[in-house]
C-alpha cells in the first residue's frame, strides 16, 4: 500500500521520551498484544544491557523514561532503573497491565512506585467485565479492579500521584471520543467500585502482531486498512509521537516507536547501533513509515499518550469524516452537521449511554436525541435504527416488561446491532433480550407490524432520506396504538428546495436534498392523521463546506425533533375548551418540570390553562397517570390563546431539559 505522506520526509525533532521495552514476558496473553507477550516470553533485557542503557540515560539527562513490555514488573532490572533514575531527578512511568501487581511476588511494587513517584499508565479495556475478560482472559477485570483500589489507597489518582488509564477498542473500529469515554469510565468506576483516576488515554489498534493475525484470520485486514486510510488526517502528522520518542528493545537497539519495534524496523541509519553508542547531539533520522502507521494518523490521531488532536481543535469536516465517513458506507464524506448529534442528551439518556458498546456508539449517526421519557413497559420501534444505539437506550428505559424493534436497510449495521444483544441484555440485568432487529426497508413496516400494535415509534435523521414520505407516515399512523406517539428528529428547511438541489447526490447524501420545507411537512403530517404536530427542540444546521455553501445560499436548514400523536379527537388547530392541567410529578428526569414541547413546560403542582389538544395529549396517552386534567369538551370558548400553531423560533435544548 502506498503511504499517503511518502513524499513528505518525516524526521525526529527532539527526544523527549525514551521508552524501554524490557521484554516480552508477561503474566497475561492478550488477544491484541502487538509484541505477542506471554508467560513464555524469552526475549528479556539482561542486567548488562540494563546498566549500559541506564548509564546513557543519565549522561543525556533524559526528562522522561517509560517502561513497557510485556509486563515490565517481571523484569528484575526495573527496580534498579527506577531507583537510580529517581536519584538523578529523571521522571519515570510504568505501563502496567495491573494484574501483575496482584501477584505476591510483585505486589510490593505499589509502595515502591509511590516512594519514587512513578507515574502509572494502566491498561483497562473496558469498565464492564465481559469486555476486559474478552481481550485479556477470564478473571482479569476483577483482578484489575482490586489493584486499582490498592493504587487509589496508595495515593494514585487521589493524592498527587498520577494514574492514567488506557483504552483500546476490542475490534476493527476506531475509538470513540476521548471525552465521552473518560466521562463514562469515571462514572462507572466511581459508581460501581469507588475508583478514581487522572486521565483517559485512547489508542487506536495498530494492525501488527496479535491484532493483525486476528484481522487476517477473520478476513478483515484489508477492510481495517481502508478504514484507517479513509480517516487519514494530515494534521495528525504534525503531532505524531515518533518525532519526539525512541523505543529501545531488550538488546538495546533503537526504534522510532513501539510498533516498529514489534515489526523489527530499526531507526534508519542506526540499524546496527545500540542506544549507548549513539550521539544524540546530532540525531534527526528519518522516520520509517508503513501501512501500520495509518493507525496513528486516523481521525483524532493516536499515540502512547492518547489522541494527538484535541476535540476543540478538530475542524468540522474532519469530525464528520470520522463519524460518518466510508466506514459507515456513506456515499460521500459529510460536509455539514446535519447527521451529527451535537446537542446535549437528556440526563436520563446520558446515563444509559455509558452502558452502550463503544462500537455501536462510534458507528451510529443521527441529528438529534429522539428518546422521550416515561416509556416503561412500552412496545417500541426505531425506524432506520442503524447500529442500534437508540434501540438499546429504549431497551433500558422500557425495561424487561417492554420490547423494542429496530429496522434498517443496511445489512452491515443490522449485523453490528445484533452482535451486542447478549452483552447488553446482561449489562441491563435482564433474564432475556427485549430487542429485535429487522433488515429491511422502512417502506415495508406493515409486513412486520399489525395495525394498532405499537406504543411508540422513534426515528433519528431517516425520514428525509425516504423518497415516499407520505406512504411511510401513513404506515406509522396505522401501526401505532390509540394514544401512541411518533417521536423523531430530522432535517428541515425554511423554504422549498428547487428541483435541482433535491436531485443533487451530494446534498441528498448529506440529508439536505431530501429535507422538506417545515410547513409542508406539517401539512403532510396532518394529511396522514397526525393533526397537531409539536416541535420539541430545534437547532440550525451548519454548512461549512465551500463547495456546498453556494448551492444552498439563502436556505436555512434545521434539525427539529417533533412529536406526533395518534389520538382520536385531536383537531388541526388549538381550540379553547377551558381545560386546566396540573403536573403531579413522577416522570423520571422531570422531578420539578415536564416539557411536552417547546411551548408547553409544566411545573409540578402548578395549574396551567391549555388547549383541548394539549389536554388530550396529557390525558389520553401514557402521560395520563402523571397529570390531573380538569374540564371537558362540553363548551367551546373559541381559538386558544394559550398556543396556536407549531412554534418556529429557535429553542434552547439545554435550558429546557436541564432545568428539570
Amino acid at each position: 500500500m502506498t503511504v499517503l505522506w511518502e513524499n513528505k520526509r518525516l524526521t525526529k525533532t527532539s527526544i523527549e521520551i525514551v521508552q524501554i521495552n524490557l521484554g516480552n514476558r508477561c503474566n497475561q496473553r492478550c488477544l491484541h498484544c502487538h509484541i505477542e507477550a506471554s508467560p513464555e516470553g524469552d526475549k528479556n533485557m539482561d542486567s548488562d544491557t540494563a546498566l549500559r542503557v541506564l548509564e546513557k540515560l543519565i549522561v543525556i539527562s533524559q526528562s522522561m523514561v517509560e517502561f513497557t513490555g510485556g509486563a515490565p514488573e517481571m523484569n528484575p532490572n526495573l527496580r534498579m532503573f527506577i531507583k537510580r533514575l529517581s536519584e538523578k531527578g529523571i521522571k519515570t512511568a510504568v505501563r502496567t497491565n495491573l494484574t501483575v501487581l496482584g501477584i505476591p511476588e510483585y505486589s510490593d511494587l505499589i509502595d515502591f512506585y509511590r516512594e519514587h513517584k512513578v507515574k502509572i499508565i494502566a491498561s483497562l479495556p473496558g469498565y464492564f467485565r465481559e469486555i476486559t475478560d474478552k481481550q485479556r482472559g477470564k478473571g482479569v477485570f476483577e483482578k484489575s479492579i482490586q489493584v486499582l483500589k490498592r493504587l487509589n489507597k496508595a495515593g494514585y489518582g487521589t493524592r498527587g500521584l498520577e494514574l492514567d488509564l488506557v483504552y483500546n477498542t476490542d475490534g476493527d473500529y476506531l475509538p470513540a471520543s476521548t471525552e465521552r469515554l473518560e466521562d463514562d469510565y469515571r462514572r462507572m468506576l466511581q459508581k460501581e467500585h469507588g475508583i478514581v483516576f487522572n486521565r483517559m488515554l485512547t489508542i487506536t489498534n495498530s494492525p501488527v502482531g496479535g491484532f493483525k493475525r486476528y484481522l487476517i484470520k477473520n478476513n478483515k485486514y484489508e477492510d481495517y486498512l481502508k478504514l484507517l486510510v479513509n480517516n487519514f488526517n494530515s494534521e495528525a502528522l504534525n503531532h505524531i509521537m515518533c518525532r519526539r520518542l525512541i523505543s529501545i528493545d531488550y538488546l538495546g537497539y533503537v526504534y522510532d516507536c513501539d510498533f516498529n519495534l514489534a515489526l523489527g524496523i530499526r531507526i534508519k541509519g542506526y540499524e546496527n547501533k545500540r542506544f549507548w553508542e549513539i550521539d544524540f547531539n546530532d540525531f534527526n533520522p528519518e522516520i520509517s513509515c508503513g501501512e501500520h502507521c495509518y493507525a496513528c494518523v486516523a481521525a483524532m490521531g493516536s499515540s502512547c499518550h492518547g489522541v494527538l488532536i484535541k476535540e476543540g481543535d478538530f475542524n468540522a469536516v474532519e469530525i464528520v469524516k470520522k463519524y460518518y465517513g466510508k466506514e459507515l458506507k456513506s456515499t460521500s464524506d459529510s460536509k455539514t452537521s446535519a447527521c451529527c448529534t451535537i446537542e446535549p442528551y437528556p440526563p436520563y439518556v446520558n446515563e444509559i449511554l455509558t452502558y452502550i458498546a463503544d462500537e455501536i456508539k462510534e458507528k451510529f449517526y443521527g441529528c438529534g436525541s429522539p428518546i422521550p421519557p416515561a416509556i416503561e413497559g412500552l412496545k417500541a420501534l426505531d425506524i432506520g435504527c442503524g447500529s442500534g444505539r437508540d434501540c438499546y437506550i429504549l431497551s433500558k428505559l422500557a425495561g424487561e416488561d417492554g420490547f423494542v424493534y429496530g429496522i434498517d436497510m443496511t445489512e452491515e449495521q443490522i449485523a453490528l446491532a445484533k452482535k451486542y444483544i447478549d452483552s447488553h441484555t446482561a449489562r441491563f440485568g435482564y433474564k432475556k433480550p427485549n430487542v429485535m432487529f429487522i433488515n429491511d426497508y422502512v417502506e415495508r413496516l406493515e409486513r412486520y407490524f399489525e395495525p394498532d400494535s405499537l406504543d411508540l415509534i422513534i426515528s433519528n435523521c431517516v425520514i428525509n432520506l425516504v423518497e415516499n414520505k407520505e406512504a411511510v407516515l401513513r404506515q406509522i399512523y396505522r401501526i401505532l396504538k390509540e394514544g401512541g406517539e411518533f417521536y423523531f428528529s430530522d432535517i428541515y428547511a425554511d423554504r422549498r428546495l428547487p428541483p435541482e438541489l433535491r436531485k443533487d447526490p451530494v446534498l441528498y447524501g448529506e440529508c439536505l436534498g431530501g429535507a422538506l420545507y417545515w410547513r409542508d411537512f406539517e401539512r403532510l403530517a396532518r394529511r396522514t392523521g397526525f393533526l397537531d404536530p409539536r416541535i420539541v427542540t430545534k437547532r440550525i444546521i451548519s454548512v461549512n463546506n465551500p463547495e456546498i455553501q453556494p448551492l444552498v445560499d439563502g436556505i436555512t436548514f434545521y434539525s427539529i425533533t417533533y412529536r406526533l400523536w395518534k389520538i382520536s379527537g385531536l383537531e388541526d388547530a388549538c381550540e379553547d375548551y377551558g381545560h386546566i392541567v396540573i403536573y403531579r410529578g413522577g416522570i423520571a428526569g422531570a422531578t420539578r418540570r415536564f416539557m411536552l414541547d417547546s411551548e408547553h413546560i409544566f411545573e409540578k403542582d402548578k395549574p396551567e390553562r391549555v388547549c383541548g389538544n394539549t389536554a388530550l395529549m396529557l390525558s389520553k396517552t401514557r402521560f395520563g397517570k402523571y397529570f390531573e386534567v380538569i374540564g371537558s369538551f362540553d363548551r367551546h370558548f373559541g381559538p386558544s390563546r394559550v398556543w396556536g400553531s407549531a412554534n418556529t423560533e429557535n429553542v434552547s435544548y439545554i435550558d429546557k431539559w436541564y432545568c428539570c
